[in-house]
């Protein structure tokens, strides 16, 4: 059965980055349909509930890199887009009794590292200033389709980081175990020890949110909130959205695409297909092989990382008193550099680590309507753990253990509050969103030019997702960059 209305282009996948692309070329005057195979929208962007009462974020964690660019464009504070906290420090609790707490305040920052190192104390506004000064300037590749204008300095420095890995970079830096590892965390899509995994570290420091550099935010009613925004956007704009529809096809004639095919059977023609899945399933599965060299072929077939992040959502009736004072920040809890090496070598061997490292944020603390009065959700992003382990439902129970251990150490009595729980393991992100591995770090990859990241070599084909972004992240920045792209081709 052919559909026989007339789209312009059809965007697969309702994730953050499909719905941002499929609103700017409407917002152009295209006629846009947006299929989703889920019956929900904005994929790893979902807040639901773990328990009566209780409505996590499933996946997505904090929003660092949301591209601030569409706040306004897409005049998302209209469609009800608010935040709850737009500045989470990064607080370090296994550094000793007194947390290590790197806020706004360069001075207080100092002052809380001063205890552990004084060396270090000086070292971290200068460590801060340099690597966002530049990241700042790497703008230019990371959020445009532009060109680098760097200092000599900064040549010098980007030189570094390309070369270098996470744990070489840091150590150069500072002396305090715990201080690295938790700077460390934000870059651990990789081994700590892979060289230009130090450029990670770079990204991160040149995002932006709610108008504030390296900043973490949580929107008010959690990630799934800024999904419903970006929908009411497009759909204002005139784009058609059906959930429940998986394309089973992209279809293809000579070198130019020419629509897609459903599951149920149906051919939906546009002579523009933008895939907010992953490229390596666009190309190769949906597209099968899009006409593809076998160079080409071998650039889609790479399986970008060996190991994988899970999350752990708690229910709580209550906080530990020493947990409730650190509640308005990012909680990272890592053993030293040391045991990031570790933990990623056992991760890769397909084991759960001995150590896990953690990242917690309490979302209830700033946005009480996610639970019921005086309750909160504690919510925990590990990583690594195994991306292939010989049987998640084996490991599932240890993780969970494990995580409650760890938590127990900086927070004592953590254990007797939780109600309820949920586990989302990397099979459960792969089988629910498709995408279960952390995308590897590489000099590579962080310095592609956007046209390449985009582009598939079929005329008509884009992709958007999350893959071809630098790094893994909920930013729409993809989504907004395909779009001009292909509104700049459609007047050449």
């Amino acid at each position: 059965m052919r559909d026989t209305r007339n789209y312009d282009a059809i965007v697969v996948g309702a994730g953050v980055n499909g719905l941002v692309a499929a609103a700017y070329l409407a917002k152009a005057g295209l006629r846009v349909l947006v299929a989703e195979a889920r019956n929900k929208l904005g994929g790893h962007c979902e807040t639901a509930a773990i328990a009566d009462g209780f409505n996590a974020p499933i996946s997505a964690h904090t929003l660092y890199a949301f591209d601030p660019e569409l706040l306004e464009e897409l005049k998302l504070g209209k469609q009800g887009l608010v935040f709850a906290v737009r500045d989470m420090p990064l607080i370090v609790p296994d550094a000793g009794t007194a947390p290590i707490v790197l806020g706004r305040d360069m001075r207080a920052a100092a002052r809380s590292i001063a205890p552990y190192s004084q060396a270090d104390a000086k070292a971290y506004p200068e460590y801060r200033q340099q690597l966002f000064s530049l990241a700042r300037r790497m703008r230019t590749i990371w959020w445009n389709d532009g060109k680098l204008d760097l200092r000599a300095n900064d040549s010098r420095v980007l030189e570094k980081l390309r070369q270098w890995s996470v744990f070489a970079w840091l150590d150069s830096w500072f002396e305090t175990n715990a201080l690295k590892a938790a700077l460390a965390f934000d870059a651990m899509a990789g081994s700590p020890l892979e060289p230009g995994s130090a450029l990670a570290l770079l990204w991160r420091a040149s995002q932006e949110m709610c108008g504030l550099q390296g900043a973490a935010a949580l929107p008010r009613g959690g990630p799934g909130a800024l999904v419903q925004a970006i929908a009411a956007a497009a759909q204002n704009a005139g784009v058609e959205i059906r959930t429940g529809v998986p394309v089973t096809r992209i279809h293809i004639q000579g070198d130019i695409v020419c629509g897609v095919e459903l599951a149920r059977g149906d051919m939906i023609s546009a002579p523009i297909v933008i895939s907010s899945l992953p490229a390596r399933r666009t190309i190769l599965e949906l597209a099968d092989g899009a006409n593809l060299d076998i160079a080409a072929r071998r650039r889609f077939d790479r399986r970008f990382g060996e190991t994988a992040a899970a999350k752990v959502l708690f229910a709580v009736n209550g906080l530990p008193p020493r947990l409730a004072t650190l509640a308005s920040g990012r909680i990272v809890v890592a053993e030293g550099m040391e045991g990031l090496v570790v933990a990623h070598g056992q991760a890769r061997a397909g084991d759960l680590p001995d150590d896990l490292a953690m990242e917690l944020i309490i979302p209830t603390f700033a946005d009480p309507t996610l639970a019921p009065p005086g309750q909160h959700i504690v919510s925990v992003l590990v990583r690594p753990v195994p991306l292939a382990a010989a049987g998640w439902s084996e490991l599932k129970g240890l993780l969970v253990e494990r995580t409650v251990l760890a938590i127990e150490r900086v927070a004592p009595g953590f254990a007797k509050y939780i109600s309820a729980f949920k586990l989302v393991t990397p099979e459960d992100m792969e089988a629910v969103y498709g995408a279960g591995a952390c995308a590897a770090v590489s000099a590579d990859r962080m310095l592609l030019p956007w046209k390449a990241r985009v582009g598939t070599g079929t005329k008509g084909l884009y992709l958007c997702g999350a893959s071809v972004e630098p790094m893994d992240a909920v930013s729409g920045r993809a989504g907004r960059i395909t779009a001009s792209m292909i509104l700049m081709n459609r007047k050449s």
